[in-house]
């Protein structure tokens, strides 16, 4: 009689793969009854793993349509199978999947919407770690912005998309027939954060978006100011850098400062 972690070990095989000798374990009076057996717990295995997709991409869903979408669900399936524990994590090769699959790169869209929508899950799972206050900054001494640095929230994230991905999202998520997919003229950078239990998102004018990327790049306030002046001038930049970091804080972009000599 095989042990039971070998058995277990067969059947895990077949669920996972169709293949393993479990079917000789499996009462019945012929192999196709046995495999039918068998085919209730591979199929539902799959079936329950298409279902938690179409759960963390519900917008690429309804973009895409129940039966487009259950194809994308089974192809990624067949290609990524899953390797995790936690099924939350499942998803997480997608939108990169639907970029590099001969049957869908195409349709750079898809992958666009997908990415913008796991990234709106992260931000809502991320840490929660206390906000930066702008309290905290009007008792800091005036010298100190002269070497100040900020962390970002663990929840906000940037992407750069090339598609209408925002007016897609707001229309599926009103319920609404969505515009057609629409290549824009430049880039746009999306900010996604999480505020007050739920993910929010905003396009990025260019020189927010440059100066988002200097603090994620560990750049301090000084060397914010300087990437502004590019733009705007030395002391036009200074008041911009400084009407953009309240309103990171406002909305909770911040998680705490630095000090750097």
């Amino acid at each position: 009689m095989k042990a039971l972690l070998q058995t277990q070990g067969e059947f895990q095989r077949y669920v996972l793969h169709g293949e393993g000798g479990i079917a000789a374990e499996i009462a019945g009076p012929d192999e196709e009854f046995r495999k039918i057996r068998l085919d209730v717990y591979y199929d539902a295995y799959r079936l329950r793993l298409v279902e938690v997709l179409g759960s963390d991409f519900e917008t690429l869903k309804a973009f895409a349509g129940e039966e487009t979408f259950d194809s994308i669900a089974r192809a990624y399936l067949d290609t990524h199978p899953s390797t995790f524990r936690n099924v939350r994590w499942f998803g997480a090769g997608l939108p990169g999947f639907l970029r590099q699959d001969a049957r869908y790169r195409e349709y750079p869209v898809l992958a666009e919407l997908a990415q913008f929508e796991w990234t709106l899950g992260l931000a809502f799972d991320a840490p929660d770690v206390p906000v930066l206050t702008f309290d905290a900054l009007t008792r800091l001494p005036a010298d100190a912005w002269g070497a100040i640095g900020f962390s970002l929230h663990p929840s906000v994230h940037s992407l750069e998309l090339r598609w209408n991905i925002a007016a897609i999202w707001n229309a599926i998520d009103r319920k609404q027939i969505p515009p057609e997919p629409v290549a824009e003229d430049q880039p746009v950078t999306i900010a996604i954060w999480r505020k007050e239990f739920s993910s929010h998102f905003r396009s990025l004018p260019g020189d927010e978006a440059q100066m988002l990327s200097a603090a994620r790049g560990g750049a301090n306030f000084p060397q914010m100011c300087e990437q502004l002046a590019l733009g705007h001038g030395e002391d036009a930049a200074a008041v911009r850098a400084a009407e953009l970091l309240r309103g990171w804080v406002d909305q909770g972009w911040l998680s705490d400062y630095t000090l750097t000599r």
